[in-house]
């Protein structure tokens, strides 16, 4: 029986979830839910800011719009909802996905270090099963917990040759794991002690990108970023299980700034999840189509002395990690809000956002999610 269960706990982390309602969500199948590696201000737009917004990782040039030097840290509840048919079940995660530092060089070049969530892929799964033991069936519970993520070191370097021109590098650590624990509870608890098995598989992996941000004249803003994937290697302990590519990132956008202290912007963003196809099972649906956001930042009242940024913005996109038969696709609205604080050596973002994901060959089954993404800069 131990050696069964193991499989169906390598199983489970290798390849995509078979079934949605038994993990409680459609966000996290395959290798989990890729957050976006955006700030709480490009989020409060939908994303459409996440090219030209400094806390954000997608575009290494947008570094030299810190200024100076530092410190973004970001936390994300985000509160799940999977609906089938007339069954609705509830789960949530507290989500830590973004931290950024600066440093500045001299008045044309900036440093910078970051760690994001690539994939996060936390769930627990509650069901009922059976095991033969002998010449008998006997009915069990089973308890399956995933507690996991794939992370993005970035180290970024940013230089302005020219007023209206930036350009960035940077050299990306993919690394994660996910630790997963599988218990199997026996109806008949007096006769058979419950099994439990836990195992741990780690990635390891690297990238580059490059990005350049222009500002023809002062209404407009032009940015783009290209990440080039590396190879990716699943492992459990030393030993190598698989192996694939991170995927690669190429990401426009353009945003009108004529309007003072308002940014209206739109993004689109492709990766190209398949790169990893080869580190789960044949029948594991991957999608790569294009991220789009459209938002504004605009300035609204002030408070204390200090005025505050509103924010709104949409996103469209469709889940890298489907169903076998089926991909995800994911509608969100935001709205957030900003402002500095400590004579301006600190700012607070907060964010809110709905989001409505549906199997386009499932229609009894979708899935609803709020998030609250609450962002702090702080410079010396």
């Amino acid at each position: 029986m131990r050696t069964s269960t193991t499989r169906l706990l390598l199983a489970a982390v290798l390849f995509a979830p078979a079934v949605a309602s038994a993990q409680g969500t459609l966000s996290v199948l395959g290798f989990g839910y890729p957050a976006g590696q955006l700030s709480t201000r490009s989020l409060g737009t939908g994303g459409a800011l996440g090219e030209i917004d400094p806390l954000s990782v997608s575009n290494p040039a947008s570094i030299l719009g810190f200024g100076g030097a530092a410190l973004y840290f970001q936390a994300e509840p985000e509160y799940r909802t999977l609906t089938s048919g007339a069954n609705k079940e509830k789960t949530s995660i507290a989500r830590f996905p973004l931290i950024v530092a600066s440093i500045p060089i001299n008045p044309t070049i900036m440093v910078g270090l970051s760690v994001s969530n690539l994939l996060d892929r936390s769930f627990e799964t509650r069901s009922r099963g059976s095991e033969q033991v002998g010449d008998s069936v006997l009915a069990t519970s089973n308890f399956f917990k995933s507690d996991g993520a794939i992370g993005d070191l970035r180290l970024s370097l940013a230089w302005m040759p020219l007023p209206w021109m930036h350009l960035g590098v940077a050299a990306h650590a993919i690394s994660g794991d996910n630790r997963v624990r599988n218990v199997q509870v026996f109806d008949d608890s007096t006769r058979f002690a419950s099994l439990i098995d836990t195992a741990t598989v780690g990635y390891t992996g690297n990238a580059y990108s490059a990005g350049i941000e222009l500002l023809p004249g002062k209404n407009f803003s032009l940015a783009g970023s290209y990440r080039h994937g590396g190879p990716l290697s699943l492992k459990r302990g030393d030993t190598t299980l698989a192996n694939a590519r991170v995927p690669d990132r190429l990401a426009f956008s353009a945003a009108f700034l004529g309007i003072k202290g308002t940014t209206i912007a739109v993004r689109s963003a492709k990766e190209t999840w398949s790169n990893m196809k080869t580190l789960g099972s044949s029948n594991l649906n991957i999608t790569d189509k294009w991220d789009t956001s459209v938002g504004a930042d605009v300035l609204g009242p002030r408070f204390a002395g200090n005025p505050i940024q509103l924010r709104v913005g949409g996103r469209w996109r469709t889940l890298p990690f489907g169903l076998p038969t089926s991909s995800v696709d994911e509608k969100s609205y935001s709205i957030g809000a900003g402002t500095l604080l400590a004579r301006g050596r600190a700012a607070i973002d907060v964010a809110g956002i709905r989001a409505t994901r549906s199997a386009t060959t499932a229609g009894n089954l979708s899935e609803s999610a709020w998030t609250l993404s609450v962002g702090v800069t702080v410079r010396p």
